[in-house]
């Protein structure tokens, strides 16, 4: 018996999500027009030619090789060494079992270790259904004599795949879709099947929906890290940057913690994050900010009224700034954006300011939960002590937020105003440190908050 071969996809994110394919083997690489999957083929065939492999291309079209081929030349990844057979698609209709034969003898003059079909779903088209079965399963038979991978694409909606003969002879099956939510456009790739998978990967990784973009540089998934996301390290006390909270949580926050601060309007949660992250700083430790006023300047305008130039960390590379708008920003894009950060710089501290634009992104409670979910596990991993605010519309101390983030954090802060003018702090959570439950009088003065008594509501 032949060894299966391990062969790469040669794209962005899909060879570290899926690992290597196995040939001789065949995969369906099904969607609607226009979602890219000529791109995703000749994107593989191009890297099976720089790696010395033979790449063979056989498109159903009415249009010549050298046309195809100045279309494809403006892909700056297309190699033009790949071997193009072009099959006039009206005749294939007409006469799949023809087509059958040419393929055949195409296959037989190149002997390619890499072929694509593009698309199989009009061969057998005037076919009753058992005929079309018949026809699929020679094709199959031809195919299990090529000893090669096999890409065959098809026009079809999801819903269609179960029905499809195709898709019970192919040995792993992607999905490309395009999906609308009322406010963005995004592309989607689903792995919906995928025979003889390395049983070290995380399935729950694999079988998941990556959202992906379509450019001159070819196919690439934006949900996606190169880097090693996980490092191992014990939590220590970090200090906050307000010296009297400190003393309330007994040394300070858990390195690996969240906590979340949430007040009415004017209560200083900003300032509360801009102090935290101003210690770091301080302390030269990697920092992100992440916000949706999408410009840096209102931001170092602030800081710099209570003697914090956090500019000149900007310039240095300690301090990353991640600013969107999330009218335009999808929630795994998003997500990605604020990992690369952290993984850039080796961040230590985050501080994610108004958590509740996250609903014009994630209007679903339960989505915006898991992805709130997802960011908080990922940065206990990566031992990130993070802070994160949402505002209150209420002054009482218990109400709960909207989305519940409450439940997810380690530590909740509650700042409030009082009607007599003073300020009030409350620490009403706080996982493994004996916390002060009472409300403690803070001010917000010239260089930050700072705790001003013990005094009590």
């Amino acid at each position: 018996m032949d060894e299966l071969k391990e062969l790469a996809f040669g794209i962005q994110g899909v060879d570290e999500i899926i690992g290597t394919l196995k040939s001789p083997s065949t995969i369906l690489l099904a969607g609607t027009t226009g979602v890219g999957k000529t791109c995703f083929c000749l994107q593989i065939l191009s890297h099976a030619v720089k790696n010395g492999e033979k790449a063979l291309y056989i498109p159903f079209t009415t249009e010549s090789p050298e046309k195809l081929k100045m279309y494809f030349s403006r892909m700056k990844f297309f190699d033009d060494r790949i071997h193009i057979h072009a099959i006039n698609r009206s005749i294939s209709e007409k006469d799949p079992l023809s087509t059958l034969i040419d393929i055949g003898n195409i296959i037989g003059s190149v002997k390619p270790d890499r072929v694509v079909l593009d698309p199989v779903t009009p061969l057998g088209f005037g076919f009753i259904e058992p005929e079309k079965r018949r026809f699929f399963y020679t094709l199959d038979s031809m195919i299990q004599e090529w000893k090669a991978l096999v890409i065959l694409t098809g026009e079809m909606l999801k819903e269609e795949l179960h029905d499809s003969v195709v898709s019970h002879l192919v040995d792993g099956i992607i999905y490309l879709s395009r999906e609308d939510n009322g406010l963005k456009v995004g592309n989607f790739l689903e792995i919906l099947k995928l025979r003889g998978m390395d049983p070290e990967k995380n399935t729950e990784k694999i079988y998941r929906k990556y959202r992906y973009t379509l450019g001159s540089d070819g196919f690439c998934l934006k949900h996606f890290l190169k880097q090693n996301d996980q490092i191992n390290a014990l939590p220590e006390k970090v200090s906050s940057g307000i010296p009297g909270l400190d003393r309330m949580l007994e040394g300070g926050l858990f390195s690996n913690s969240s906590t979340l601060v949430t007040g009415k309007p004017g209560t200083g949660k900003t300032t509360f994050g801009l102090q935290f992250i101003s210690e770091g700083l301080d302390r030269k430790e990697p920092c992100v900010i992440v916000n949706f006023e999408c410009v840096q300047t209102s931001l170092i305008s602030k800081a710099k009224k209570y003697g914090w130039h956090i500019e000149q960390y900007i310039d240095s590379g300690l301090l990353r700034i991640v600013s969107t708008d999330p009218d335009s920003m999808w929630p795994e894009e998003h997500e990605t954006l604020i990992k690369e950060s952290i993984l850039d710089i080796d961040a230590r501290r985050l501080f994610f300011d108004g958590i509740f634009n996250l609903e014009m992104m994630l209007p679903d409670q339960l989505q915006l939960r898991g992805y709130l979910y997802s960011l908080l596990k990922y940065l206990k991993k990566r031992n990130v002590t993070s802070i994160f605010t949402t505002p209150r519309s209420s002054s009482t101390i218990t109400e709960n937020t909207r989305m519940d983030a409450e439940l997810l954090m380690d530590n909740i802060i509650i700042l409030r105003n009082s009607e007599g003018g003073r300020r009030y702090m409350c620490v009403s959570k706080s996982k493994g440190t004996q916390h002060r439950l009472n409300p403690t009088e803070y001010a917000i003065t010239e260089k930050g908050i700072r705790i001003r008594s013990d005094t009590l509501l």
